[in-house]
């Protein structure tokens, strides 16, 4: 009868520690582990820790318990969110360092936060494809000094092909079917009806959804008064599509593209320089 009131103690003590737990840190909806929430954002369950060091009884080792069934692997597909975090049964959790390749790193797209009453928590949404296994060590003082835990492993696998940069600008205008319909998403359909297709769009930064006109200045070269300059700002998250400038006599199927030597792209422009006596007409090319 003493072991079972015990036991009861026991688990009262870690179901009211959790709850606690769970008011102070209200976006950790759910203790369960990895289960799917309405916000497609998985949750693990926290981890018991304890510290060794120098202060540690003869024999006593660290040891890490998961409560409520914690996980050391996690499995996620790109773009897909998750939390995890870890407690200690010590007084105190004064940060936490985690390493990949014995390097203090973190996967791309994950942060870490805390501690918070003695709880440690990553999460994020990973951004590149991979395996990691993470080195979790917990300190007893924010120095990363003193007592601290043995090592746990918690293991991150990402699968999955990264959204491309064009995929994600359309993702900004549309959702659902109509992103799924290539009749409006579809890189050489212009929507909008204002002449210039999606893939242009994207490369000026413009609302595919709402007619516009192309930006771009066209000055006087600064540096050489016979020629002209002709600048059109870019999308700096185009930087893997390929843009040009073509001219042409008539502009009625006589194009062709201009020499490199007389353009230069930077991260956000692409400058065309001619000279002022050239009768001609320009236009951008662009290709993914």
């Amino acid at each position: 009868m003493k072991l079972k009131i015990i036991y009861e103690r026991s688990v009262n003590v870690l179901a009211s520690t959790l709850a606690i737990a769970a008011q102070r840190l209200p976006f950790l909806k759910n203790f369960s582990p990895l289960l799917h929430s309405a916000g497609s954002v998985k949750f693990a369950a926290p981890l018991t820790v304890t510290f060794v060091g120098t202060h540690a009884l003869s024999g006593q080792s660290a040891t890490v318990r998961p409560v409520n069934g914690g996980t050391d692997t996690i499995d996620l597909e790109l773009g897909e969110s998750f939390v995890w975090s870890f407690t200690v049964d010590a007084p105190s959790l004064g940060t936490f360092s985690v390493e990949l390749d014995n390097v203090e790193a973190l996967p791309p797209g994950v942060q870490k936060s805390g501690p918070q009453s003695k709880i440690g928590t990553l999460g994020g949404t990973p951004t590149e494809a991979g395996s990691y296994i993470m080195k979790i060590i917990g300190w007893r003082f924010g120095s990363f000094s003193s007592q601290s835990t043995q090592p746990y492993f918690l293991t991150l696998n990402v699968t999955g092909e990264a959204a491309s940069p064009f995929d994600t600008f359309l993702a900004n205008f549309w959702s659902g079917d109509d992103l799924a319909n290539p009749n409006i998403v579809g890189p050489n359909k212009d929507p909008d009806g204002d002449g210039m297709d999606n893939l242009l769009e994207f490369v000026l930064d413009l609302d595919p959804k709402v007619a516009g006109v192309q930006p771009s200045d066209f000055k006087t070269d600064p540096n050489d008064p016979s020629k002209f300059l002709y600048e059109v700002p870019l999308n700096s998250a185009a930087s893997d599509s390929t843009v040009i400038f073509q001219e042409a006599l008539t502009g009625n199927g006589d194009w062709a593209n201009v020499d490199a030597t007389q353009f230069t792209r930077s991260a956000d422009s692409i400058i065309l320089s001619v000279p002022k006596a050239t009768k001609k007409f320009y236009r951008l090319k662009v290709t993914l």
